[in-house]
């Protein structure tokens, strides 16, 4: 976690506009590494794809200029796919690729017909809060007989 929260301020010294995004990567690159070089454990696998897919979704718009109506989507997209990254690095456990459906239905939708979701534009913002507070109380509860 120091190295990961040292690259990110050393970003913000070097007045890189994207340190801000690029800490999120860096984080889920730090929980990464402590799965993969650790025992393991899911508990790392789960924030570390999490994270590293906020970070992409958050990047890949800022990085390649893309118009604002394609943030929502990208952004949403690529976290679903750091979910689907924890099942098949995990095949054993299903429950992130509930959450991995939500936020690929909700992309989907927005990219094909976003005039659905203007109607509950106002509880846009607190989606993907839910969304990331569902998955951290999944890991205080999943069982650990896995």
């Amino acid at each position: 976690m120091l190295l990961a929260i040292g690259a990110g301020f050393l970003l913000q010294a070097a007045g890189r506009a994207d340190a801000g995004y690029a800490m999120f990567l860096f984080l889920g690159l730090a929980f990464g590494a402590a799965w993969w070089l650790g025992t393991k454990q899911y508990v790392y696998l789960v924030p570390a794809a999490t994270l590293i897919g906020f970070a992409i979704g958050l990047l890949i718009p800022f990085w390649f200029g893309l118009p604002a109506q394609t943030r929502f989507p990208i952004f949403l997209g690529a976290l679903a796919m750091g979910l689907v990254a924890v099942f098949v690095l995990a095949p054993q456990r299903w429950a992130p690729l509930v959450p991995a459906a939500l936020l690929g239905a909700v992309a989907l939708v927005d990219v094909v017909a976003p005039s659905v979701l203007q109607g509950v534009s106002g509880l846009v913002p607190f989606f993907v809060p839910i969304v990331l507070i569902f998955v951290g109380i999944y890991l205080l509860v999943e069982p650990r007989g896995h």
